[in-house]
């Protein structure tokens, strides 16, 4: 173990009344690099020498004929600015009491007669670097005492401005403690727009819902609801988290209720047409007055009790399926969302028609999950990886399904921050006769 640099030599106090024995410790010492043995027969003149100058170690014999190694060691410590020096007591009694003594007294180590001179030395060591660090430690202290200091007498001098800082500080509490309400309290509205459990079991053998807005609010919406004879289940990603991806859910929903009136029963590809003029006249992107560029992306599943198939319309969103024993199967929407402005406004969307089989599942995201970038490899979560998991779930009861997911996300997002809402809906039919 090399010793940290001081610029200086450490100071190694021996004490020992042989003359024999201080020579050897002597010797040792200075075999030691960066380190200067100050040799005493006579503990009195060791102490003397100890209230003028400062030590770095001190090595002390424990029986002494003018004062043992117990009464130098307690000395010693009286002595101001002494209390941190390491001192390490020579000697060859096994009498634990005596141990128990010195350490009571302030000894720091002990080495036992007759000595081993790579112990010694190794100590020797260990107890210096110690030293060290702590004289580097001290002088950190003193620098930042005397920053104190001047921070002190700045702070005096700034007193007033701190107070009206303090001022300005409550005001801004006081506003962002109302946006913050006020935020939660769009939550509240937002979360009343999502369909209920209740509608959700009453049409699905099984299902799960993984909605987790990046922020307190945000862009990501899920509707379920009954559509003439049939069920309609909708999942969007609307432009933008947060606040404004908020708002943009309320003008979709505005747009899903709207059309759903306007549009027969059954015509998906109708139904989401509607919906995008109707997002493009909200927000003003069908002329020149509009002053942005917004919409969503939106998958639509519609299923009629005891039909053979489930009918599927999406607009840049894809629908999942996964039959037992085949490979899971991605059905793309069309590549046009809706309601952005250089979409036309007579855009049509077709329609999937989806043949049902036993044990199938179905899959809707949004690219939340997909485009997640994960530490440390910061890559995207990957289409991959979620055909991989879902494949793997088999007849798994959707609720774990769900922890999976948010499980497999969490481990790929690591440190990294979250980028998007993230939502994925799962959901099981109901056999036919239950």
């Amino acid at each position: 173990m090399k010793l940290p640099s001081s610029g200086e030599p450490f100071r190694i106090v021996v004490i020992d009344d042989s003359r024999s024995v201080l020579t050897l410790l002597t010797q040792l010492v200075s075999t030691v690099e960066g380190c200067e043995g100050i040799p005493f027969l006579d503990p009195l003149e060791a102490l003397d020498w100890n209230r003028h100058n400062e030590a770095d170690l001190i090595i002390v014999d424990y029986i002494m004929p003018r004062m043992n190694g117990l009464a130098f060691v307690e000395a010693f410590r009286q002595l101001e600015a002494r209390g941190d020096i390491p001192i390490v007591m020579v000697t060859g009694s096994d009498d634990q009491a005596v141990r128990y003594m010195a350490l009571q007294e302030g000894t720091t180590d002990f080495v036992n007669k007759p000595i081993d001179n790579v112990e010694f030395v190794t100590r020797l060591r260990n107890l210096l670097v110690m030293r060290q660090h702590f004289k580097e430690a001290r002088e950190r202290a003193d620098i930042l005492r005397k920053a104190k200091e001047e921070v002190d007498l700045a702070f005096g001098q700034l007193r007033l401005a701190h107070d009206e800082l303090a001022l300005t500080r409550d005001n801004l509490a006081e506003a962002l403690g109302i946006i913050e309400g006020s935020i939660e309290y769009a939550s509240r509205i937002q979360r009343s727009l999502l369909a209920d459990e209740s509608t959700l079991n009453q049409h699905f053998a099984d299902w799960f819902i993984l909605w987790e807005p990046r922020d307190v609010v945000g862009g990501d919406i899920y509707w379920c609801c009954r559509w003439g004879e049939g069920i309609l289940l909708a999942l969007g990603d609307c432009t933008g988290h947060g606040v404004p991806g908020a708002f943009m859910t309320l003008i979709a929903t505005g747009a899903f209720e709207r059309a759903r009136s306007e549009i027969n029963p059954g015509n998906l590809g109708g139904l989401l047409a509607r919906m995008h003029q109707l997002v493009q006249i909200t927000t003003k992107q069908n002329s020149s007055l509009g002053e942005s560029d917004d919409g969503m992306e939106l998958g639509l599943c519609y299923l009629v009790p005891e039909a053979p198939s489930l009918r599927y319309t999406g607009a840049r969103f894809s629908l999942f399926t996964c039959t037992p024993g085949e490979a899971p199967v991605e059905i793309k929407g069309e590549r046009r969302g809706i309601g952005y402005r250089k979409v036309p406004f007579d855009q049509c969307y077709a329609e999937v028609e989806v043949p049902l089989r036993q044990g199938m599942r179905f899959y809707l995201s949004s690219d939340g999950l997909i485009d997640q970038v994960g530490d440390p490899s910061r890559r995207g979560f990957g289409k991959n990886r979620f055909l991989s998991l879902i494949d793997g779930f088999g007849a798994t009861p959707m609720s774990l399904q769900k922890e999976a997911l948010r499980e497999a996300l969490r481990d790929h997002q690591g440190a990294e921050m979250r980028r998007d809402d993230v939502s994925v809906v799962g959901f099981r039919l109901r056999e036919a006769g239950t």
